[in-house]
């Protein structure tokens, strides 16, 4: 039996936008090493065999998306969805040729939903989805999970013909094509790896008309609280056409301090900002790698990967850095590793590390094991272009993105407990207690790949007085000048921990932008010692800041942290030793001139809405003093590395 499998991957909204790898599926191995009775299930990526990457896309026509206007007519959207395939086949490094070649009606066989699509060799795009459907779209694959050789009478997908022919009688050709003319890809008889796509359809949603998501061919923004919301499709498409590559979702959401747009394949998409839509439709660097990565232009004499016009040999413009990804001893399954450039301080490429192993009692049901059986492999492979880099290490958390929105192997990693370590730049002396986190040395990939870039999560302790997030920013903000928001750390949480022998890191804070195509740019982020008043206000010491940095570069959606120095830690410890009645406050100043787009709202800090906070969350407004906050607790960290 050819066990095959449907891979999903969707594109989430959201008000505020919050590939780096490959999507994967399930390799059954039929075998049996780790746990008895179970069968070993390897996690390994999905992709289209070099005999099938000159894909052809079928426009189904039975139904088209509602505009403003109503719904805008197959001659105005269809085009789009060939604009949004060609800047990935515009790639000189990647070999993968994917285009639209035929429109027609097609009928699923769900007579409930006409045209919903199905498993039926035939590469569908499609508007309708099912009934209930919450995404934008989706670019469901159905991909082997066995090796597999395919014999002529092969039916695959159980329509009662063949999906197979054999190479001789088609004379001499290989390639995935409809060779007996009906309307559906046949695939060349031989063998194939588990993974292997078989079929890709892109459906797109238009059934979230009631809740005020519209469709339109060109981006714009919509004011704050307004309806319809409108929702570019080329933006849409271009994404969804990447996981039709079989990639993943990525990581980037934030190219520099200077570019608010992330990768194409971010899991987000802000439908109120036009300028993010705009930016979505052309593919970042970290798309562009990942593509070229796994359909490597030059990498055979013949064939799909062989050179042609305009080409470009992958080994020409990339490095690979690849190294081990571990933390407490164990290699991590879905730890993300990114590479800003040194000179242009911009994040170009990101990857995901190991390879995940799980099991199956009955094959078809599949269970995670433990840390030990899990993990097949502790490595990550980063394609760069040439050049050097600052390597930076984060945890899928679910800021700003979370393992499920990533692969099957990145949720394992989750399941095991292995997402909850804090972000740090790759030192030259790596650590599981490194009291420097923000310290870097950079890493050069120019003369040629670099192995052996080895990577190890810190260890740290988190003193946090709130809980989950519940909103982002409040009204006392809104048309305010001189915004202060201040967190207070007590000097018996922080002086206990320092005279254990732990050193103070890092300050957090979670902070993000109303349009996702903004950098938020704070006026100053300042850790500071101070009191208590008698009234309740806070009075802090701003004349000796104790570290202190301006234009503070917030990441949006995400913890941003502040690095200190070493000193801090000791002069801390005495200080509040010497005096009880100091404490610690973390302090993130807004500017009164703020980057924006359209939307007017400025740059905010996440919190807590409780019904009664612990006291310790201040605000100050136009100079005034800082008022403790009674119903909202300010999401700030404060880190330490434990004593070694």
């Amino acid at each position: 039996m050819k066990r095959i499998i449907l891979c999903a991957s969707a594109l989430a909204f959201a008000t505020q936008a919050q590939a780096g790898g490959q999507l994967d599926t399930f390799k059954f191995t039929g075998q049996s090493n780790f746990i008895p009775g179970f069968e070993d299930v390897e996690i390994v990526p999905i992709f289209w065999d070099d005999r099938c990457t000159n894909v052809e896309y079928t426009i189904n026509d039975i139904r088209n998306p509602t505009g403003a206007a109503g719904p805008i007519p197959l001659a105005q959207w269809a085009p789009e969805m060939q604009a949004s395939l060609d800047p990935w086949n515009d790639i000189p490094t990647s070999y993968i040729e994917m285009n639209v070649t035929a429109t027609r009606t097609i009928v699923g066989p769900n007579p409930a939903v006409p045209g919903l699509r199905s498993f039926n060799f035939v590469n569908e795009i499609t508007w309708q989805t099912a009934v209930g459907a919450g995404f934008l779209a989706s670019s469901p694959s159905v991909s082997l999970q066995e090796d597999a050789t395919f014999v002529l009478g092969d039916d695959i997908d159980g329509d009662g013909d063949s999906d197979v022919y054999d190479p001789s009688a088609a004379s001499g050709r290989t390639d995935c094509h409809d060779f007996d003319s009906d309307g559906d890809i046949e695939f060349s008889a031989g063998f194939y790896t588990a993974g292997t796509i078989l079929e890709n359809d892109v459906q797109y949603n238009d059934r979230l008309v009631a809740a005020g998501i519209l469709w339109e061919l060109t981006p714009s923004s919509t004011p704050v609280g307004a309806l319809p919301r409108l929702t570019d499709i080329q933006a849409v498409a271009i994404h969804e056409f990447g996981h039709s590559h079989g990639l993943a979702h990525s990581f980037v959401n934030q190219t520099s301090t200077a570019d608010g747009t992330g990768a194409t394949m971010f899991p987000f998409i802000d439908i109120d900002d036009r300028f993010s839509e705009i930016g979505q439709r052309s593919l970042h660097g970290d798309d562009v790698a990942w593509s070229s990565f796994v359909y490597r232009e030059g990498s055979a004499a013949s064939g799909a990967g062989a050179l042609q016009a305009d080409d470009i040999a992958f080994g020409s413009v990339y490095r690979i850095i690849s190294g081990a990804y571990s933390r407490n001893g164990f290699g991590v399954l879905g730890g993300n590793i990114s590479a800003t450039a040194v000179n242009s301080k911009a994040i170009v490429s990101s990857a995901y590390s190991g390879k995940a192993r799980a099991f199956s009692p009955n094959g078809f049901q599949v269970f995670v094991g433990s840390l030990a059986n899990s993990i097949i492999s502790d490595q990550y492979q980063l394609p760069v272009p040439k050049g050097v880099y600052r390597l930076a290490l984060q945890a899928l958390d679910g800021d700003p993105a979370a393992a499920g929105n990533i692969s099957t192997t990145a949720v394992i990693g989750g399941i095991l407990g292995q997402h909850n370590y804090p972000e740090e730049f790759r030192d030259s002396q790596e650590s599981s207690l490194e009291n420097l986190p923000g310290h870097s040395v950079p890493q050069q990939a120019n003369t040629g790949s670099q192995s052996g870039v080895n990577v190890i999560t810190n260890s740290d302790i988190t003193l946090r007085n709130a809980g989950a997030l519940t909103s982002i920013g409040i009204i006392a903000e809104l048309g305010s000048t001189d915004v202060v928001y201040a967190e207070r750390f007590s000097n018996a949480q922080v002086l206990g921990l320092l005279n254990a022998g732990a050193k103070m890191t890092t300050g957090l804070f979670r902070t993000g932008v109303f349009d996702a195509s903004v950098v938020g740019v704070w006026e100053q982020a300042g850790l500071y010692l101070g009191r208590v008043n008698g009234d309740g206000t806070a009075a802090i010491d701003f004349n000796a800041p104790l570290a202190t940095e301006s234009e503070f570069v917030g990441q949006d959606g995400d913890l941003t942290p502040f690095f200190f120095n070493a000193d801090v830690s000791l002069t801390i410890q005495t200080q509040l030793a010497a005096d009880p009645s100091l404490e610690v406050f973390l302090v993130l100043k807004r500017k009164n001139i703020f980057n924006r787009a359209d939307d007017p709202r400025p740059p905010v800090l996440g919190l807590q809405t409780v019904a009664a906070s612990a006291g310790r969350s201040y605000l100050s407004v136009a100079g005034g003093a800082f008022i403790p906050r009674p119903t909202q607790n300010w999401i700030v960290e404060l880190k330490f590395t434990p004593a070694n």
